[in-house]
Protein backbone atom coordinates (compact mmCIF):
# COMPACT_ATOMS: atom_id res chain seq x y z
CA UNK A 1 0.00 0.00 0.00
CA UNK A 2 2.65 2.55 -1.17
CA UNK A 3 -0.32 5.60 -0.91
CA UNK A 4 -0.32 4.60 2.65
CA UNK A 5 3.23 6.05 3.31
CA UNK A 6 3.98 9.26 4.75
CA UNK A 7 6.61 11.70 4.92
CA UNK A 8 7.32 11.54 8.41
CA UNK A 9 8.32 7.46 7.84
CA UNK A 10 10.64 8.57 5.79
CA UNK A 11 12.03 11.02 8.12
CA UNK A 12 12.29 8.51 10.74
CA UNK A 13 14.15 5.85 8.68
CA UNK A 14 16.75 8.52 7.63
CA UNK A 15 17.30 10.08 11.00
CA UNK A 16 17.72 6.19 12.23
CA UNK A 17 20.42 5.65 9.76
CA UNK A 18 22.11 9.32 10.46
CA UNK A 19 22.01 8.53 14.06
CA UNK A 20 22.95 5.29 14.30
CA UNK A 21 19.67 3.41 16.34
CA UNK A 22 16.30 3.56 17.30
CA UNK A 23 16.68 5.53 20.45
CA UNK A 24 19.61 8.20 18.96
CA UNK A 25 17.13 8.86 16.31
CA UNK A 26 14.05 9.52 18.67
CA UNK A 27 16.10 11.99 20.27
CA UNK A 28 17.32 13.40 17.38
CA UNK A 29 13.60 13.76 15.81
CA UNK A 30 12.23 14.52 19.53
CA UNK A 31 9.80 11.41 19.72
CA UNK A 32 9.82 8.77 22.05
CA UNK A 33 11.21 5.77 20.70
CA UNK A 34 8.08 3.77 20.83
CA UNK A 35 6.68 6.44 17.71
CA UNK A 36 9.94 5.71 15.87
CA UNK A 37 9.32 1.62 16.02
CA UNK A 38 5.82 2.69 15.24
CA UNK A 39 6.53 4.36 12.08
CA UNK A 40 9.12 1.97 10.92
CA UNK A 41 7.16 -1.03 11.18
CA UNK A 42 3.78 0.34 9.56
CA UNK A 43 6.21 1.68 6.40
CA UNK A 44 7.63 -1.49 5.75
CA UNK A 45 4.22 -3.20 6.41
CA UNK A 46 3.22 -0.98 3.54
CA UNK A 47 6.09 -1.28 1.70
CA UNK A 48 5.88 -5.38 1.93
CA UNK A 49 9.52 -5.28 2.75
CA UNK A 50 11.73 -5.48 6.18
CA UNK A 51 13.78 -2.80 6.55
CA UNK A 52 15.84 -4.00 9.23
CA UNK A 53 17.00 -7.60 10.79
CA UNK A 54 15.73 -7.65 14.06
CA UNK A 55 17.03 -11.09 15.11
CA UNK A 56 19.90 -9.24 16.11
CA UNK A 57 19.97 -7.24 19.91
CA UNK A 58 20.81 -4.40 17.80
CA UNK A 59 18.53 -3.98 14.65
CA UNK A 60 20.57 -3.91 11.29
CA UNK A 61 19.31 -2.26 8.00
CA UNK A 62 18.87 -5.03 5.41
CA UNK A 63 19.77 -4.50 1.84
CA UNK A 64 16.34 -3.85 0.96
CA UNK A 65 15.93 -1.03 3.53
CA UNK A 66 19.61 0.48 2.23
CA UNK A 67 17.58 0.75 -1.03
CA UNK A 68 14.30 2.09 0.06
CA UNK A 69 16.63 4.14 2.33
CA UNK A 70 18.28 5.97 -0.81
CA UNK A 71 15.30 6.64 -2.11
CA UNK A 72 14.06 8.20 0.87
CA UNK A 73 16.55 10.83 0.49
CA UNK A 74 16.10 11.65 -2.49
CA UNK A 75 12.47 12.24 -2.00
CA UNK A 76 12.94 14.02 1.02
CA UNK A 77 15.53 16.65 -0.70
CA UNK A 78 12.91 17.31 -3.24
CA UNK A 79 10.67 18.01 -0.60
CA UNK A 80 12.81 20.07 0.57
CA UNK A 81 13.70 22.17 -2.25
CA UNK A 82 9.77 22.12 -3.25
CA UNK A 83 9.51 24.32 -0.09
CA UNK A 84 12.10 26.17 -0.30
CA UNK A 85 11.02 27.18 -3.85
CA UNK A 86 7.77 27.96 -2.48
CA UNK A 87 8.92 30.15 0.46
CA UNK A 88 11.26 32.28 -2.13
CA UNK A 89 8.54 32.51 -4.72
CA UNK A 90 6.12 34.32 -2.26
CA UNK A 91 8.74 36.20 -0.79
CA UNK A 92 8.93 37.86 -4.05
CA UNK A 93 11.74 35.37 -5.77
CA UNK A 94 11.13 34.62 -9.58
CA UNK A 95 10.05 31.00 -10.10
CA UNK A 96 11.92 30.98 -13.12
CA UNK A 97 14.58 33.40 -15.53
CA UNK A 98 14.85 33.52 -18.99
CA UNK A 99 17.97 34.97 -20.30
CA UNK A 100 18.86 35.69 -23.65
CA UNK A 101 22.58 36.21 -24.28
CA UNK A 102 24.41 37.64 -27.72
CA UNK A 103 27.06 35.20 -29.06
CA UNK A 104 29.14 38.16 -28.52
CA UNK A 105 29.48 37.72 -24.68
CA UNK A 106 32.62 35.61 -23.35
CA UNK A 107 31.43 32.26 -22.62
CA UNK A 108 33.66 31.75 -19.61
CA UNK A 109 32.38 34.74 -18.16
CA UNK A 110 28.93 33.97 -18.62
CA UNK A 111 29.64 30.30 -17.42
CA UNK A 112 30.81 31.83 -14.18
CA UNK A 113 28.26 33.81 -13.53
CA UNK A 114 25.97 31.18 -14.38
CA UNK A 115 27.92 28.99 -11.81
CA UNK A 116 27.73 31.86 -9.18
CA UNK A 117 23.80 32.38 -9.96
CA UNK A 118 23.30 28.51 -9.11
CA UNK A 119 24.84 28.66 -5.62
CA UNK A 120 22.68 32.07 -4.91
CA UNK A 121 19.48 31.34 -6.09
CA UNK A 122 19.18 27.40 -6.01
CA UNK A 123 15.57 27.40 -6.00
CA UNK A 124 15.05 29.92 -9.71
CA UNK A 125 14.72 27.73 -12.68
CA UNK A 126 16.90 28.67 -15.71
CA UNK A 127 15.72 29.04 -19.45
CA UNK A 128 19.23 30.30 -21.53
CA UNK A 129 19.13 31.42 -24.71
CA UNK A 130 22.34 32.14 -26.91
CA UNK A 131 21.12 34.10 -29.97
CA UNK A 132 22.57 35.59 -33.26
CA UNK A 133 23.64 39.54 -33.44
CA UNK A 134 20.03 41.01 -32.64
CA UNK A 135 18.54 38.09 -31.57
CA UNK A 136 18.71 38.78 -28.01
CA UNK A 137 17.11 42.06 -27.57
CA UNK A 138 14.43 41.03 -29.58
CA UNK A 139 13.65 37.87 -27.68
CA UNK A 140 13.41 40.30 -24.48
CA UNK A 141 11.30 42.91 -26.59
CA UNK A 142 8.53 40.30 -27.70
CA UNK A 143 8.36 39.00 -23.74
CA UNK A 144 9.89 36.15 -24.53
CA UNK A 145 12.78 36.60 -22.64
CA UNK A 146 13.36 38.54 -18.81
CA UNK A 147 16.42 39.74 -19.40
CA UNK A 148 19.36 39.84 -22.31
CA UNK A 149 22.68 40.73 -22.27
CA UNK A 150 23.94 41.81 -25.66
CA UNK A 151 26.42 44.05 -27.67
CA UNK A 152 25.99 47.78 -28.96
CA UNK A 153 25.57 46.37 -32.91
CA UNK A 154 22.19 44.27 -30.89
CA UNK A 155 20.83 47.90 -30.13
CA UNK A 156 21.78 49.61 -33.18
CA UNK A 157 17.66 49.22 -34.43
CA UNK A 158 14.58 51.91 -33.41
CA UNK A 159 12.59 48.45 -32.77
CA UNK A 160 13.88 48.52 -29.20
CA UNK A 161 13.42 51.89 -27.87
CA UNK A 162 11.09 49.97 -25.22
CA UNK A 163 14.19 48.47 -23.40
CA UNK A 164 16.11 49.50 -20.31
CA UNK A 165 19.61 48.88 -21.23
CA UNK A 166 22.39 49.17 -18.45
CA UNK A 167 26.19 48.68 -18.89
CA UNK A 168 28.10 45.88 -17.79
CA UNK A 169 31.39 45.89 -19.74
CA UNK A 170 32.69 45.56 -23.34
CA UNK A 171 34.31 43.16 -25.38
CA UNK A 172 37.32 43.62 -28.23
CA UNK A 173 36.72 43.35 -31.68
CA UNK A 174 39.39 42.63 -33.91
CA UNK A 175 40.25 41.63 -37.39
CA UNK A 176 41.83 38.64 -38.21
CA UNK A 177 43.10 36.59 -41.27
CA UNK A 178 44.56 32.92 -41.93
CA UNK A 179 48.53 33.47 -41.99
CA UNK A 180 48.50 32.56 -45.68
CA UNK A 181 45.50 35.61 -46.93
CA UNK A 182 47.16 38.01 -48.98
CA UNK A 183 46.00 40.69 -46.26
CA UNK A 184 48.16 39.00 -43.72
CA UNK A 185 51.28 39.34 -46.34
CA UNK A 186 50.74 42.84 -46.11
CA UNK A 187 53.01 44.77 -43.81
CA UNK A 188 51.91 47.81 -41.94
CA UNK A 189 48.16 49.11 -41.87
CA UNK A 190 45.41 47.90 -44.52
CA UNK A 191 44.16 50.35 -46.52
CA UNK A 192 40.52 50.41 -48.01
CA UNK A 193 41.49 48.99 -51.10
CA UNK A 194 43.69 46.82 -49.70
CA UNK A 195 40.50 45.32 -47.93
CA UNK A 196 38.03 45.80 -50.74
CA UNK A 197 39.66 43.46 -52.83
CA UNK A 198 39.56 40.45 -50.49
CA UNK A 199 36.29 38.87 -49.55
CA UNK A 200 34.74 39.95 -46.31
CA UNK A 201 33.32 36.93 -43.42
CA UNK A 202 30.86 39.57 -41.56
CA UNK A 203 27.73 38.79 -39.02
CA UNK A 204 24.15 38.52 -40.19
CA UNK A 205 20.75 37.85 -38.09
CA UNK A 206 17.39 37.95 -39.20
CA UNK A 207 16.77 40.63 -36.72
CA UNK A 208 19.51 43.04 -38.01
CA UNK A 209 19.07 45.06 -41.85
CA UNK A 210 21.92 43.31 -43.67
CA UNK A 211 25.48 44.49 -43.64
CA UNK A 212 25.63 48.29 -44.80
CA UNK A 213 29.51 48.45 -46.43
CA UNK A 214 28.49 47.94 -49.59
CA UNK A 215 31.84 49.08 -51.29
CA UNK A 216 32.83 45.83 -50.46
CA UNK A 217 32.15 43.32 -53.32
CA UNK A 218 32.74 39.95 -52.32
CA UNK A 219 30.78 39.95 -48.61
CA UNK A 220 29.83 36.23 -46.91
CA UNK A 221 27.41 36.75 -44.50
CA UNK A 222 27.18 34.14 -41.79
CA UNK A 223 25.27 34.52 -38.78
CA UNK A 224 27.07 31.68 -36.34
CA UNK A 225 30.39 33.27 -34.95
CA UNK A 226 32.03 30.33 -34.26
CA UNK A 227 31.23 29.21 -38.11
CA UNK A 228 32.26 32.06 -39.28
CA UNK A 229 35.68 31.87 -36.68
CA UNK A 230 36.36 28.67 -38.22
CA UNK A 231 35.94 29.67 -42.18
CA UNK A 232 38.45 32.31 -41.11
CA UNK A 233 40.63 30.18 -39.80
CA UNK A 234 39.91 27.99 -42.96
CA UNK A 235 41.34 31.46 -45.44
CA UNK A 236 37.84 31.46 -46.90
CA UNK A 237 37.93 35.54 -46.02
CA UNK A 238 38.89 38.01 -43.49
CA UNK A 239 36.50 39.50 -40.83
CA UNK A 240 36.66 41.34 -37.33
CA UNK A 241 35.46 38.95 -34.35
CA UNK A 242 35.53 39.23 -30.88
CA UNK A 243 39.12 38.77 -29.14
CA UNK A 244 38.07 36.14 -26.61
CA UNK A 245 36.76 33.86 -29.18
CA UNK A 246 40.36 33.55 -31.46
CA UNK A 247 42.95 34.30 -28.49
CA UNK A 248 44.01 30.21 -28.57
CA UNK A 249 43.92 30.81 -32.40
CA UNK A 250 46.29 33.87 -32.48
CA UNK A 251 48.36 32.59 -30.10
CA UNK A 252 48.96 29.02 -31.98
CA UNK A 253 49.23 31.24 -35.33
CA UNK A 254 46.56 29.80 -36.61
CA UNK A 255 44.80 33.34 -37.32
CA UNK A 256 46.59 36.37 -37.31
CA UNK A 257 45.47 40.12 -36.19
CA UNK A 258 45.12 42.37 -39.23
CA UNK A 259 46.01 46.31 -39.01
CA UNK A 260 42.44 47.32 -40.17
CA UNK A 261 42.90 51.31 -38.36
CA UNK A 262 41.54 52.63 -41.67
CA UNK A 263 37.86 51.20 -40.48
CA UNK A 264 38.08 52.25 -36.81
CA UNK A 265 34.42 51.57 -36.68
CA UNK A 266 34.90 47.79 -37.21
CA UNK A 267 37.62 46.76 -35.13
CA UNK A 268 36.53 48.59 -31.88
CA UNK A 269 35.68 47.77 -28.21
CA UNK A 270 31.79 47.02 -28.48
CA UNK A 271 29.69 47.62 -25.29
CA UNK A 272 28.25 44.91 -23.86
CA UNK A 273 24.50 46.11 -22.30
CA UNK A 274 21.54 44.05 -20.03
CA UNK A 275 18.46 45.01 -21.29
CA UNK A 276 14.78 44.25 -19.83
CA UNK A 277 11.71 45.85 -20.81
CA UNK A 278 10.65 49.44 -19.62
CA UNK A 279 7.25 48.18 -18.62
CA UNK A 280 8.90 44.72 -16.34
CA UNK A 281 10.97 45.85 -14.11
CA UNK A 282 13.42 42.78 -12.83
CA UNK A 283 13.02 40.95 -10.43
CA UNK A 284 15.41 40.21 -7.26
CA UNK A 285 17.24 37.37 -9.21
CA UNK A 286 17.03 39.35 -12.44
CA UNK A 287 18.47 42.57 -10.82
CA UNK A 288 21.48 40.24 -8.65
CA UNK A 289 22.19 39.05 -12.23
CA UNK A 290 22.79 42.44 -13.48
CA UNK A 291 24.93 43.72 -10.89
CA UNK A 292 27.20 40.80 -10.83
CA UNK A 293 27.28 40.59 -14.99
CA UNK A 294 29.29 44.40 -13.84
CA UNK A 295 31.41 42.64 -11.66
CA UNK A 296 32.37 39.59 -14.44
CA UNK A 297 32.28 41.17 -17.59
CA UNK A 298 33.20 45.04 -16.92
CA UNK A 299 36.21 44.37 -13.93
CA UNK A 300 36.82 40.97 -14.93
CA UNK A 301 36.71 40.02 -11.73
CA UNK A 302 36.63 36.42 -10.02
CA UNK A 303 33.48 35.06 -8.08
CA UNK A 304 33.22 36.23 -5.02
CA UNK A 305 31.06 36.03 -1.95
CA UNK A 306 28.16 38.02 -1.45
CA UNK A 307 25.71 38.39 1.27
CA UNK A 308 23.05 36.18 1.60
CA UNK A 309 19.65 37.74 0.84
CA UNK A 310 16.81 38.60 2.86
CA UNK A 311 14.92 35.08 1.02
CA UNK A 312 17.40 32.73 1.41
CA UNK A 313 18.37 33.55 5.38
CA UNK A 314 14.41 32.99 5.73
CA UNK A 315 14.40 30.13 3.88
CA UNK A 316 17.38 28.68 5.83
CA UNK A 317 15.88 29.64 9.21
CA UNK A 318 12.77 28.54 8.86
CA UNK A 319 14.23 24.80 7.67
CA UNK A 320 15.44 24.36 11.10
Amino acid sequence: MLERVTLDQLRMLVAIDDAGSFTAAARQVDRAQSAVSHAIAGLELDMGVALFDRTTRTPKITSAGRAVLAEARTILARVDHLKARARAISAGLEAELLLAVSVVVPRPALIDLLDAFRTEFPSVGLRLFVEEVGGAPQLVMDGQADLGLVGRPSLASNLYEGLEVIAVGAVEIVAVAHPSHPLALLDGPLSEGDMDDHRQLVPTSRALPRYPNRLVQDVWEIADLVVRRDMLMRGLGWGTVPRHLVKDALSRGDLVELDISARPQEAMRVPLYACHRKSAAPGPAAQWLIERAVDVLQQGSQIGERPMPKWERSTNRSSH
